[in-house]
Order: structure tokens, then C-alpha cells, then sequence
């Protein structure tokens, strides 16, 4: 499962919600939300609000700006 929300979070780089993923996957809120959780302990995802990045876009995005 964790791969399966992986990809997904992946293809929608600019976030997608748990609601949007039960869609795709057919399966309940908690698995989704559990396998997220995992993934974000293992530093694969990042929340911010009620959407899911992946790491690598979230870095950028937090990443202080050099002026």
C-alpha cells in the first residue's frame, strides 16, 4: 500500500489530499492514512495543511530563498 500512495503523491506534485487518493485506490481512509503516516516517518512525504507532497518538491519549497 505504501507504494501504491507513494506513486500517487508522486503524479500530483502539487498535493493531493487523502479524500482524493481513497478515489483512485478504493480503499479506506485509514489504510491510506496509515501508509501515508509511514511514509512520512520515513521521510519519503511531507503534509503541509491537508495535502501530501513528495519529499524531494517539499524541500524545495521550504528551501529559505537567496536574495
Amino acid at each position: 500500500m505504501e507504494e501504491q500512495v507513494q506513486k500517487i503523491i508522486i503524479e500530483h506534485s502539487s498535493g493531493v489530499m487523502i479524500s482524493e487518493m481513497e478515489n483512485i485506490l478504493k480503499q479506506s481512509r485509514l489504510r491510506i492514512g496509515y501508509a501515508a503516516r509511514k511514509l512520512i516517518n520515513e521521510g519519503k512525504v511531507h503534509k503541509i495543511g491537508n495535502l501530501y507532497y513528495p519529499a524531494s518538491l517539499t524541500s524545495q519549497i521550504t528551501e529559505t530563498p537567496n536574495f
